[in-house]
């Protein structure tokens, strides 16, 4: 067979374009469309409100609450830690490089390349759009970046221009102003110094004192001016302002999100791999297509302008811009940035006339091929959540919730309407027997002029039982439950499931996270495809070692190493249950593990991995920061004979002094012991001592306060004795005196008589009274040496006894 000419092979390539399904339009790209304005919901299309004024227009959500709700849950699965593929070795000493291969690749799709926003739009486009679809290469382009400098030293300038990636296209240079200062303020310096060695050289010269000191001063004045003369020669240091391009080559590796639209398939194929067409229709500008490596650019037109009129494109567009087929500018003044539609097509074709296919990459545009190379990969993935068998494309969510949202939406219109109708209803009126305007004005308290009863009433057009409605949506939520999987109670919304067993919630959670573990296992096979073209990709074009930081740590990478010796399979881990379940039986493994690691069942790399992996589902992104790899502990040092005998002696030195130190403290303890018993007993006695005190201190206490009591009793019989003496005595004195006063008027009558008879002798009557008058005052003198004596003893009962004798003598005597 004659190899195929170019003409040939464009005509091959647009009868498997025109072919390719979803190529212009058709029943998927109209499902594809009808999802997209399903998923956003908007009242078009089968969705369209009825075209009478007033009737709702109302859309319900139920492909968007869905996808919205299963979204997250499918991101953390994949997303949530460091490592969403891990490689297995194939042999035994490909443990090492397994895993870093693993490292590198996770750290490659999520920090080079964006792989979170990545995973969600292939996601989302799965859900929404029947398959998600992602492109993965090798981006040899240029990458060229402007950067500038301000105020580089010579030394930074050097280095920055050392970079073989740096090419400086503007440098402009000026002395340091700082560094003038600096040279200004020693020069300033000096000539004080100067100055100073002068005026003490004056000094010096008029008092002529010492000529050794003036020669010194000369030599000091020559070195300062010296200083000077050098400071002034001295260059100055420049600055420097430099505008560099920075050109990036060597190629890195890229993932992209393909829009649906942009994806061509055979009719015929069932999978990415195999299919004998696979082609994506992109929009390029004239100067990435120079970047890519294309030479032959002069006058191409473009592949396929109708593309910018795809109606499904337009409609994924048009949600937020009027115009959405303006976004490719075909016609700009400056040629650099017009863009061309460019297909790129992967298929198998006999090019070279051997009999035999190939896979061949064509680029095209217009008519004119940009490439046609043989490759050995189709850089395609494809996801998809509901796949259907022998077909390539499959379900998406959208269609399983998409019958139940077009019903639900009918009747919630119904139910609107409803309600509208019974708020504002709708009036007959007879003829020329009611006034319209005033039925026409709806204002409270209005009044309707009519002619005769009956003339105006109100149409029944409405009920108002709306039960029946409220159920039917009720069994049209069960529906789409029943249809895409998720339920109330996945999403968390279900008020009514707080009030059931935490068991029974664990069985329903557990059978809807079923199903969507299902999907998620769909979702791993293309997340397999992707990392495994990622692998062949960078071992074919990554040809020089790299130093990269992976968890920490500076890692020297060369994938040349993994070409042909290691093999791999791809380990995504996906098991049933929610996290908390997760962790539950993650901290018993790790509990059982620490009861058998005695046994030897479980060794310390076991313990670690599993702490990591309860540090990731606990929602950190790695467990490097809370646990330590055993492995990378330094080795044991290998055993010395001389080391063992030292070892061996230090251990018997260490065994004697362990015993020396034992018997050492047994025997301070027996100290300790035996004095703390003689403290016990000598705080025993004094205890003793301290009680027996305090009984004496007591009795003695109780004898004082008994004396006391006894000498208060004491003055007070004394106090008594006192007053009735004192009674008494007044008593006396007062017979006394009335006796004295008988006696001087006797005495006057007997002196008066006397002066008439004769002299009568007195002298015994004076004697009489003056006997009488000193038995009175007696008593006194008895009483006063009583109580003298009865305050002059201090103990015993010889005071009451001289008390009561001189008062029974007292008494006695009066």
């Amino acid at each position: 067979m004659d190899k195929m000419s170019d003409d040939e092979l464009i005509a091959l390539t647009d009868a498997e374009m025109r072919l390719a399904i979803g190529s212009w339009g058709g029943k998927l790209a109209e499902a594809r469309r009808k999802a997209e304005y399903y998923y956003l919901g908007l009242p078009k299309g089968d969705l369209s409100p009825p075209e009478v004024d007033g009737r709702s227009s109302v859309v319900s959500t139920d492909v968007r609450n869905t996808v919205e709700a299963m979204l997250p849950q499918l991101m953390v699965k994949f997303t949530g830690g460091d490592t969403v593929v891990e490689f297995e070795p194939s042999q035994r000493d490909d443990e090492e490089k397994a895993q870093l291969c693993t490292d590198y690749l996770n750290y490659l799709f999520f920090k080079k390349t964006n792989g979170h926003a990545v995973t969600y739009t292939w996601f989302k486009d799965a859900l929404i759009q029947k398959n998600g679809i992602i492109k993965v290469w090798w981006d040899t382009r240029d990458e060229e970046t402007r950067e500038e400098y301000k105020a580089l030293s010579d030394v930074e300038l050097a280095q920055i221009l050392d970079d073989k990636e740096v090419e400086a296209t503007e440098h402009s240079e000026y002395p340091d102003e700082e560094d003038a200062e600096q040279r200004a303020e020693a020069v300033k310096q000096i000539e004080q110094q100067l100055s100073q060695l002068s005026q003490q050289a004056q000094q010096n010269a008029q008092t002529q004192r010492n000529p050794q000191a003036a020669q010194q001063m000369a030599q000091q004045t020559q070195q300062l001016q010296g200083q000077i003369q050098q400071i002034n020669a001295t260059p100055p240091v420049m600055l420097h302002d430099i505008t560099c391009k920075r050109v990036k080559s060597g190629g890195k590796i890229t993932v992209d999100n393909v829009p649906p639209e942009e994806f061509l398939i055979s009719r015929k194929a069932k999978d990415i791999a195999n299919a004998p067409f696979v082609g994506h229709r992109v929009v390029r500008t004239m100067s990435e297509l120079k970047s890519m490596g294309y030479k032959n650019l002069d006058n191409i037109g473009s592949d396929d302008t109708a593309s910018v009129f795809n109606a499904e494109r337009i409609e994924r567009l048009g949600y937020d811009d009027e115009m959405a087929y303006l976004a490719v500018d075909t016609t700009t003044n400056d040629e650099s940035q017009r863009q061309v539609w460019v297909t790129e097509i992967y298929m198998r074709v006999d090019f070279d006339g051997d009999g035999i296919a190939e896979l061949r990459k064509v680029v095209r545009a217009g008519n004119q091929l940009l490439a046609n190379d043989v490759v050995d990969i189709v850089p395609f993935v494809s996801i998809c959540p509901v796949p259907m068998p022998h077909k390539f494309f499959g379900l998406s969510i959208a269609d399983l919730a998409m019958p139940s949202q077009l019903a639900k939406t009918g009747l919630r219109r119904a139910l609107q309407d409803n309600l509208n109708l019974q708020v504002n209803g709708r009036y007959f009126a007879v003829e020329g027997q009611v006034n319209l305007d005033d039925l026409l004005t709806s204002r409270p308290g209005g009044v309707v002029r009519i002619k005769q009863t009956g003339a105006v009433g109100r149409l029944d057009q409405a009920s108002g039982d709306v039960s029946s409605g409220m159920e039917m949506l009720q069994y049209m939520e069960a529906e789409l439950e029943s249809s895409t999987g998720w339920t109330r109670y996945s999403a968390g919304n279900e008020a009514n499931a707080l009030q059931g067993t935490a068991t029974g919630m664990n069985i329903v959670t557990n059978k809807d996270d079923m199903r969507l573990d299902l999907i998620a296992r769909h979702f791993g096979e293309g997340f397999e495809q992707l990392f495994k073209l990622m692998l062949k990709l960078v071992c074919q074009h990554q040809d020089k070692a790299a130093e990269t930081r992976i968890n920490g740590k500076w890692v020297n990478i060369d994938p040349r190493e993994w070409r042909n010796q290691f093999d791999t399979s791809i380990n995504i881990g996906l098991g049933v249950g929610n996290k908390d379940q997760k962790i539950g039986h993650l901290m018993a493994l790790l509990q059982h593990q620490a009861q058998v690691f005695p046994l030897g069942v479980a060794n310390p790399k076991n313990v670690y991995e599993g702490s990591v992996e309860l540090a990731k589902l606990q929602g950190f992104k790695s467990g490097d920061k809370f646990f330590h790899d055993p492995g990378d502990n330094p080795p044991p040092p290998a055993p010395n004979p001389d080391a063992i005998k030292a070892q061996s002696a230090m251990q018997l030195a260490q065994m004697k002094q362990q015993d020396d130190a034992h018997r050492f403290q047994a025997e301070q303890q027996m100290k300790t012991q035996t004095d703390e018993a003689q403290r016990n007993h000598e705080a025993q006695l004094e205890q003793l001592r301290m009680r027996m005190q305090a009984e004496v201190d007591q009795a003695r206490d109780q004898s004082q306060a008994a004396q006391k009591t006894l000498e208060m009793q004491q003055e007070a019989q004394l106090a008594q004795l006192h007053a009735q003496y004192d009674a008494e005595q007044n008593g006396e004195k007062l017979a006394l005196d009335k006796y004295k006063a008988d006696l001087d008027a006797q005495t006057k009558l007997a002196i008066a008589g006397m002066s008439a008879a004769p002299q009568i002798d007195v002298t015994p009557m004076q004697t009489t009274l003056d006997e009488l008058i000193a038995h009175m005052n007696a008593p006194s003198e008895i009483l006063r040496d009583a109580s003298g004596r009865a305050m002059g003893v201090k103990k015993g009962n010889v005071t009451r006894n001289i008390v009561r004798d001189a008062a029974g003598r007292a008494q006695g005597v009066a």
